[in-house]
């Protein structure tokens, strides 16, 4: 098992944590384990304001069993969450993996960006602007100026595409117009009901009847844009759960004292899924 951090912009301590199965031994060929492998950028929620951790390693865990790489993206939070930053930080993870692959050992074709609640709007917000020709510009802004002061790590991104092949949004934010909080300053690709067209990735999300702090019907919103837009997808609505379940298993949620009957088939599902809708790649 390999593991490290990348500094994608120390500016705002955005950091992609990537744990990887081994790369294949010389003395052992053909490879026992697949090679390459399917990946999953992995993007905690908390509101903008933290990154739980119940939402990071153990998400990791669950799909490094699944025979995937994975990556924990640590994006733009509290002050640093605003315009551009989030989304930026997305695409830039999406183009890093891919500019990475062979000596990941990662299939560049096979990336999934999943993330719960506010990571799950960034999951959004990479999923329906990924072709915006304003966040080009803003990605290149932002590179340019990075590699300008010495962070090597977004040299040459821009060659790679920043469209992952599959998005998971789990109890996530689409849109901003339920909170009651008009101080805040909107994210420039918030409103990922609008902008979703049929160049969104094929899309599996998740949400749970019981989720008293982003209503379900975000989820049911977002999956009723993208049938109308003809993009592939499942979508899965669990009778009982609290937000924040993550994998809803034990090792995720020691905090509670019971956990839904079901909800944590979403992992199963989710990883058969990807591995359905990449057959062939």
């Amino acid at each position: 098992m390999r593991t490290f951090t990348v500094d994608l912009n120390p500016e705002r301590d955005v950091t992609l944590e990537a744990t990887l199965y081994d790369a294949p031994s010389p003395e052992e060929q053909p490879t026992p384990l697949e090679h390459p492998r399917p990946a999953v950028i992995i993007c905690p929620g908390g509101g903008y304001q933290f990154l739980s951790q119940r939402e990071a390693d153990p998400v990791a865990a669950e799909f490094l069993a699944k025979g995937f790489d994975t990556f924990v993206l640590r994006y733009s939070i509290r002050e640093h969450a605003k315009g551009a930053n989030p989304a930026i930080d997305a695409a830039r993870s999406v183009r890093w993996v891919r500019a990475h692959a062979a000596e990941l050992g990662v299939d560049p074709q096979r990336v999934a960006f999943l993330g719960f609640s506010a990571g799950g709007h960034v999951t959004g917000m990479i999923g329906t602007s990924w072709q915006s020709e304003d966040l080009l510009a803003a990605e290149r802004d932002e590179y340019d100026r990075l590699v300008a002061a010495g962070v090597e790590s977004n040299s040459g991104l821009l060659e790679f595409s920043s469209r992952p092949d599959a998005i998971v949004p789990c109890y996530a934010v689409f849109s901003m117009d339920w909170p009651d909080d008009s101080s805040r300053e909107w994210l420039t690709f918030g409103d990922c009901l609008a902008n979703v067209t049929d160049q969104v990735p094929p899309t599996f999300l998740w949400t749970t009847n019981e989720d008293a702090v982003v209503p379900p019907t975000q989820s049911l919103r977002f999956a009723t844009a993208l049938a109308e837009a003809g993009v592939p997808f499942e979508y899965h609505h669990f009778d009982r759960g609290e937000h924040g379940l993550s994998t809803s298993t034990p090792v995720a949620n020691a905090d509670r004292a019971s956990l839904p009957e079901n909800a944590d088939a979403w992992i199963d599902l989710c990883a058969d899924w990807l591995r359905a809708t990449w057959t062939g790649r």
